[in-house]
């Protein structure tokens, strides 16, 4: 097998489970080199609605979005601190275009989202401009290189400049950009996982979160890879 970073050969005992049942046994995982790069996050240390590190109680960014949507439950699962290591990472991947890094996180994803049975999952989506410009959807490569079956519930109806390349502030201002892309009688009574690369100040996805709310789901969670 290769690392799904680094791509280079990794050579190690295969495990009873592995031997038993070869066809279980993943072509692409992390070396134990590049794994120590990333900084998981740690549940107990964080927000406990969006996993903001460094947070015993409820971030100063949840206390903001509770009180603009008071009569919503939100909660927030997101693997690794946002910090140099994964912003390199991301550069490469996603704005540098190496598809093949979309397996990086492809064990880790697939063992958190096990956690989401009975669950819709939507990958945020891009515009069509940004996708042409891409060339692939970042979060829907990495969920569908992890074996992860997606759904298109949104759509991105305006294009904008990165969010990259914004400050906080005027993330927080974006206006609405999506709107729904399936009937909505598919969302009725249904539990929704948004998933996106990272959340940052969570505008992109309460935007999302915000339209399907108005087709009354039974719940709508979200995840990234990065917070």
């Amino acid at each position: 097998m290769i690392c799904g970073y680094c791509q280079k050969v990794i050579l190690r005992n295969l495990t009873v489970k592995e031997i038993l049942f070869p066809w279980l046994l993943s072509d692409t995982e992390l070396c134990s080199q590049c794994l120590r790069q990333f900084t998981p996050i740690q549940k107990d240390q964080a927000c406990p609605r969006c996993m903001r590190s460094g947070e015993q109680d409820l971030c100063a960014d949840c206390q903001r979005w509770q009180k603009q949507y008071p009569q919503r439950q939100f909660f927030h699962q997101a693997l690794y601190q946002y910090d140099e290591a994964f912003a390199n990472w991301l550069k490469e991947y996603k704005f540098g275009g190496d598809y093949r890094l979309r397996r990086t996180f492809q064990q880790q994803v697939r063992v958190a989202l096990k956690g989401y049975r009975g669950f819709i999952i939507c990958p945020i989506p891009l515009s069509q401009s940004r996708y042409q410009e891409r060339g692939f959807n970042q979060t829907s490569a990495f969920l569908e290189a992890s074996g992860v079956k997606t759904h298109t519930l949104l759509r991105r109806s305006s294009h904008d400049s990165p969010q990259s390349k914004k400050n906080r502030q005027e993330r927080l201002a974006l206006p609405q950009p999506y709107v729904l892309a399936c009937s909505p009688e598919l969302l009725i009574g249904k539990k929704i996982l948004l998933v996106d690369d990272v959340y940052t100040t969570g505008r992109t996805l309460f935007h999302a979160a915000d339209i399907l709310w108005q087709h009354q789901p039974k719940e709508v969670r979200t995840f990234s890879l990065a917070r």
